[in-house]
This record gives structure tokens, sequence and C-alpha cells, in this order.
């Protein structure tokens, strides 16, 4: 079954009151562990929009919910709970209509999506989660929902992740358009890490063909 066939399922499933649980998140960068390992490791940033999207492909709302990404190829079973890479900490109730941004130091080398969840809603008491795992996302050794990669002692900036309502409620990813915006996110990032060597930083995105458009900042 195709990604987009699978999305299009989302219309026709029958919701219920969905309770959700919390996984250990993965650990943000920090002056600390940047000092010791950012010579043997690299540094992922990116930005997720957690809030909801109201009259979304049909729905009264939807939410980006989870993403997880596995060092590509993946050893992790299909129903492990975990990811090399989880961001799983949407707000429950209250959202904020703006971009969180994250920093990460991870092993270098290529990281696959491997897990995806959207809330849906059809009303307050019709609720549900969409849940896209690895025995859809990677398949047969390959990555079908797109990759990105980092070597040791890199900076990677590889997108801003939010919700799209375009036919049905999925995941998108769009990027900081100008040398200017990036040159500015950079330094935020250095604002909270300054020990962050930001000259080393690469405008490297996500890459998919399902989830996002190819771009290379001039």
């Amino acid at each position: 079954m195709s990604l987009k066939h699978l999305f299009r399922l989302i219309s026709a499933i029958s919701f219920s009151l969905t309770s959700i649980g919390t996984m250990a998140q993965s650990l943000s960068l920090t002056s600390e562990n940047y000092m010791q390992d950012g010579a043997n490791k690299g540094v992922v940033l990116l930005s997720v929009r957690w809030d909801r999207k109201w009259k979304c492909a049909g729905f009264e709302n939807a939410q980006l919910r989870l993403l997880g990404f596995d060092f590509f190829p993946s050893t992790r079973p299909v129903d492990d709970e975990g990811a090399d890479l989880l961001l799983d900490d949407a707000p429950l109730l209250l959202t904020k209509p703006r971009f969180d941004d994250y920093a990460f130091l991870v092993e270098p080398g290529q990281y696959a999506l491997s897990k995806l969840h959207i809330k849906v809603a059809r009303s307050v008491r019709d609720v549900g989660i969409a849940k896209v795992g690895r025995e859809t996302l990677l398949q047969e050794g390959a990555s079908v929902g797109g990759t990105f990669n980092v070597d040791a002692g890199e900076v990677v900036y590889i997108g801003h992740f939010s919700i799209d309502c375009f036919q049905e409620p999925s995941l998108w990813r769009v990027y900081l358009k100008d040398r200017e915006s990036f040159n500015e996110y950079l330094a935020d990032q250095k604002k909270k890490v300054p020990e962050l060597d930001t000259s080393k930083a690469s405008f490297r995105l996500f890459k998919s063909s399902y989830f996002g458009r190819d771009f290379e900042l001039e």
C-alpha cells in the first residue's frame, strides 16, 4: 500500500477517544554534550509546528503528534515504540500557532522517517490518531518516507515540519527561504548553545517524495 493510499484511508476511520502515551524524548543539544562529543557526532536542527489546523481536509481539526527517525538502515523491530531521534512533546490541550525549534546531537550517518502520528477530530468526542510506522515507511531495506544525512562535526538544518491539509491530513516539510532567514535561525540556536559552531552549518533538507519539495539555498 502506498503512503498516498494510506493517508486517504484516514477519512474512512471510525474514531473513538484515544489515550496518548508518553515516550522517552530524545536528548537535546546542550553546551556540555556539544563540547564533549560535537567533533565526533553531528548536530541536527529542525523546527516543528504542533498546533491544530482547523477545518483540515474535511475534519474539524488535525494535529501533528509525533515524528520519529531511525538510523538507516534501521535495525529496530517493526513494533519498537522508540526511535533514534524522537519528537513527541506535542501539547495535549493548549497549542500555540508557532514553530518550536529543536537541536539534537546524533551519531553521524543517514536517518529515515520511521514513525508518524497525526491526531484528527471530527468533533470534540470523535477523535482518533492515524499512526504510520516502519511497516509502511521502511520497506524491503528502502526508505519510503524520506531521509536526511549528517556527518561528524557537522551542523545540519533539515527543515520546518507541520500539518498539511491538501486532500487529507499529512506531514509537510517547508524551509527557510533565504540566506538572511537561515542566518537569523542559526543565531537563535547559538544563543541557546553559545559553543555551537554555526560556521559549519549546512542547509540540507530532509528529502522526501511525499512530504516536501526539494530546495537549495543560494
